[in-house]
């Protein structure tokens, strides 16, 4: 997102900022709610593997863009994600958001500086000496003497610049200024919310369509078996070789098998196209790109074993939510504020004339100077009840926090003991199919030595097929599991290594991205 440059501002604006940070402030201290306080400071060992990957995390840095989905070891996939991170309409939605409340704090900045605006007018009046003013003075009843003649007309032309500003001696603009940044910070962890959404969901629904996809060809594959069992038993029953209930059984798991297939060629149509969505592109585009017969890798890389609960503060939604109660803790500095006097200072300077050819006369300047002082006495009791606004607000926002970090470790530790227990799934699985295929094998040397029975080679052909069918459901799962273990981290599991900036810093942050030839300028000269 790209900012307009503006001007330098002037020491006047300077001084008047500066006059500004230097006033006081109504806004309560800083403070964790005790619950979040009380969490463990570690997940319990015994969730994670501690075979040494922490070792190697513990380089990174989680402010860099880590691709952590480059772990499943598949092109496809890296494509799918970077083509959804460019075009996803969510996540468009998300940027526009996040400028939006971008040009909100602008909005909120403004009230710092002094307002100065350009003015110009031409009046014509034309009115008897007897009324008003003029007949105070001498003006005079008709039929009496005057001092002046029986009219008065006379242009006037005028052109003058405007200063207005109020002193921020309580705190009130400041205080709704770094509301404004807390609003948008939490803006920007609402996009990284919305972006660690849009990779998970485009790589679970790939998932999703790699499964159905297998289990497609595996299905047909056990229709193609089971027709040509039901064949041989149905030859077998003519000759009184097997009993009915045998004959029923082969042609009804035929039949049900065979019925399957187009529901699962339904659904992987159906994921394909909420693939594309997710890419921003219609159903059907996608056919190219998943064309080849690529899988992600099965990723059994441990987890660190010496997870911290800080690394919760990474997740863009926890984020999003203590700036939220931040900003409501700034406003209520400002409603605090709107009690107390408003000073303000007004001045216009320009130039006056009855004739315009010589408006722009060096001794035609005129000044007005105004200061003033504005205590609210009796409102209703609005400001009041302003202020019990924004408390209760900020203990909206607080309850907020404390459900969100509540649910982001709640998340993280059943994403850890699922991960656990799918690995343990998968390997069930991956032993019953080599198990599954040793007996293809066995029975195929058997019957090609005729000692054995072909029905138990295509009884064993069947069984590797379903075999096969549970261990892609299986590699599916280990795969979200994992998934979902970075989702509720917030990308990758890697520690924080610089530390927290303040919101000083973040507001300094936004000033130089709201004004950037200012702070250029500011270096060239050395300040």
């Amino acid at each position: 997102m790209k900012l307009e440059a503006r001007g330098t501002r002037s020491s006047l604006a300077a001084l008047a900022v500066s006059i500004g940070l230097a006033s006081c402030s109504f806004a309560p201290e800083p403070r964790t709610p005790t619950v979040v306080v009380d969490l463990p400071a570690e997940y319990p060992a015994e969730l994670a593997d501690s075979t040494g990957a922490a070792a190697a995390a513990a380089n990174q840095d989680v402010r860099q863009p880590v691709r952590w989905w480059t772990v499943y070891n598949d092109p496809v996939l890296e494509q799918l994600v970077d083509t959804a991170l460019a075009a996803n309409l969510d996540l468009r939605e998300a940027v526009a958001r996040v400028e939006e409340v971008r040009q909100r704090y602008r909005i909120a900045r403004a009230d710092l500086f002094p307002k100065l605006g350009l003015s110009a007018d031409a009046s014509y009046q034309d009115a008897p000496t007897n009324a008003g003013f003029a007949g105070e003075i001498g003006g005079g009843e008709e039929g009496e003497p005057s001092l002046f003649p029986d009219r008065f007309k006379y242009d006037t032309y005028t052109a003058a610049v405007g200063f207005s500003y109020e002193i921020d001696f309580w705190g009130r603009f400041r205080n709704n200024t770094k509301a404004a940044v807390s609003d948008f910070l939490a803006s920007e962890g609402d996009y990284q919310t919305a972006r660690l959404a849009v990779i998970s969901a485009t790589i679970s629904t790939y998932l999703e369509v790699v499964e159905l996809r297998r289990s497609v060809d595996l299905t047909t594959l056990s229709v193609d078996i089971l027709e040509e069992r039901s064949q041989r038993t149905n030859e077998r029953y003519f000759r009184g070789l097997v009993t009915t209930f045998e004959l029923y059984t082969i042609q009804a798991l035929f039949r049900n098998t065979q019925a399957s297939l187009p529901v699962l060629e339904s659904a992987l149509e159906e994921a394909k196209g909420r693939l594309a969505v997710l890419l921003g592109q219609y159903a059907g585009s996608l056919d190219e790109i998943l064309a080849g017969d690529t899988a992600p890798d099965i990723v059994l890389d441990p987890v660190p074993a010496d997870l911290t609960a800080a690394l919760l503060e990474e997740r863009p939604d926890v984020w999003a939510a203590w700036q939220r109660m931040e900003a409501a803790r700034y406003r209520i500095g400002a409603r605090k504020g709107d009690m107390y006097p408003a000073i303000r200072l007004d001045a216009t300077v320009g130039l006056q004339s009855g004739d315009i050819s010589s408006l722009f006369r060096p001794d035609q300047y005129f000044l007005n100077l105004v200061g003033g002082l504005t205590q609210p006495l009796f409102q209703g009791g609005r400001l009041k009840a302003n202020v019990g606004v924004a408390e209760a607000q900020f203990q909206a926002q607080a309850a907020n926090y404390v459900r969100t970090v509540l649910t982001a470790y709640k998340e993280v530790q059943v994403s850890l003991v699922n991960l656990d227990k799918q690995a343990e799934r998968y390997e069930f699985l991956r032993r019953q199919q080599i198990s599954a295929q040793g007996s293809v094998e066995f029975q195929s040397r058997s019957f090609q030595r005729g000692v054995g029975d072909y029905l138990a080679y295509l009884d064993a052909k069947q069984n590797l097929a379903g075999t096969e069918t549970n261990l892609a459901a299986a590699e599916r799962s280990l795969a979200e599991a994992r998934l979902a273990v970075h989702r509720s981290l917030g990308g990758a599991w890697v520690p924080e290594t610089d530390p927290e900036r303040s919101l000083e810093e973040e507001y300094e942050r936004m000033d130089e991205q709201m004004f950037p030839s200012d702070r250029e300028t500011d270096r060239e000269a050395g300040r």
